[in-house]
């Protein structure tokens, strides 16, 4: 392999990214603008849940409840009505997302120290903010009758009582406020970064449609001069977007980077070899831009968006689709950029994933330089 014929593709390929607007656009602003568009509609809290209540008590009592359910921003009581039938007007037109209903009697139950019943009736068509109620109401009127029980057993039970408990103090690690926004931006990285993946896919395909192809293949360039002289100034050049993504993210979302940057850019630049790669590989078999576009997709993002572990931890998945997410370099990189980003993690502990990424590149590198053919069909 020359390295001199190496470079002249290098050359000629770079001055092509740097003088396509639609290309350079595709490589360094879409996959920032991608990333903060995502972001904002992925990782917005359940907020202020609209809620009614149905109250038979009437006591001072279930004021007080009611009161601790509504202190705080998770819910909203903006509602109060007369019976069931109102309520369900209420939910067929969407006005709240559940319906908190109080016994006749409640007070008398819990001054005498005996349990009492709560109904919850939640609209389950959203499950994610159906249980996001019922975690709210649950845990606050338990500790709202854990108070009262407190107040109204004699003090030598309650004593017993509170003896017998379990003191759980839990502490969570790199994410103290489990803000969603340090699980999600930095996973967004990898999935943004599969647009210049489709370019690169697109550069190779677009010269066969062409057909520039023709005068290369009239010199002596080599498959593998070809390929590789390709390869890196996409590389270099989606290295920048994801510098920028990494950037957007601690700056816009306020996501820490506790790792390395030296360390990020390497590894960054593993993936991108073995994303870009792969796209080559697929690139040779391909000789449509549209199919190009449209195979990316399937392969790339589709994918990416629900088998890297964004959402749902890996080890979750059923055993074929465990193996398959193996192969998306995506997978391996989100696993990389959340340790690296936030919990400050080296390569001793990424060594793993890293070398996943070596190996994807340098397989699909190999297979795209036998497949790919120095001769017009």
């Amino acid at each position: 392999m020359s390295i001199r014929k190496m470079w002249a593709v290098l050359v000629k390929e770079s001055r092509h990214i740097w003088r396509d607007p639609a290309t350079l656009v595709l490589l360094l602003l879409a996959p920032v603008l991608l990333m903060i568009i995502m972001s904002y509609a992925l990782v917005a809290d359940i907020r202020e849940v609209p809620i009614a209540v149905l109250d038979f008590s009437q006591s001072q009592t279930s004021r007080q409840l009611l009161a601790t359910l509504a202190n705080s921003q998770d819910v909203v009581i903006n509602r109060t009505v007369a019976g069931y039938t109102e309520a369900e007007r209420l939910f067929d037109r969407n006005q709240i997302k559940a319906l908190v209903v109080i016994p006749p009697e409640f007070a008398t139950a819990l001054s005498s120290g005996r349990p009492v019943q709560i109904q919850i009736l939640v609209d389950g068509t959203d499950p994610t903010t159906a249980e996001h109620v019922i975690t709210h109401v649950v845990g606050r009127s338990r500790m709202f009758g854990y108070n009262i029980a407190l107040k109204t057993l004699p003090a030598q039970i309650s004593r017993l009582t509170a003896s017998q408990w379990i003191d759980l103090r839990p502490r969570t690690w790199y994410n103290p406020n489990l803000k969603n926004t340090h699980g999600i931006v930095p996973a967004m990285i990898p999935l943004v970064l599969s647009l210049p993946a489709l370019a690169v896919m697109n550069a190779l395909v677009r010269e066969k449609e062409y057909g520039t192809l023709e005068g290369i293949f009239a010199t002596p360039l080599g498959r593998s001069e070809l390929l590789i002289g390709k390869l890196i100034p996409y590389v270099l050049t989606g290295l920048i977007s994801a510098v920028l993504c990494a950037l957007t993210a601690v700056q816009v979302f306020g996501v820490p980077f506790n790792g390395s940057l030296g360390l990020f850019v390497i590894l960054a630049v593993d993936f991108l070899l073995a994303s870009f790669s792969m796209g080559i590989f697929m690139a040779t078999f391909i000789s449509s831009q549209a199919a190009s576009s449209v195979l990316g997709l399937l392969v790339f993002l589709f994918p990416g968006f629900f088998l890297s572990g964004i959402f749902y931890p890996v080890a979750s998945f059923p055993d074929l689709v465990k193996e398959e997410s193996q192969w998306l370099p995506s997978t391996h990189f989100v696993a990389i950029v959340r340790g690296l980003m936030v919990k400050g993690q080296g390569l001793t502990a990424l060594y793993q994933p890293a070398l996943m990424l070596l190996a994807l590149a340098v397989m699909m590198t190999f297979l795209s330089v036998f497949f790919f053919k120095k001769r017009l069909k």
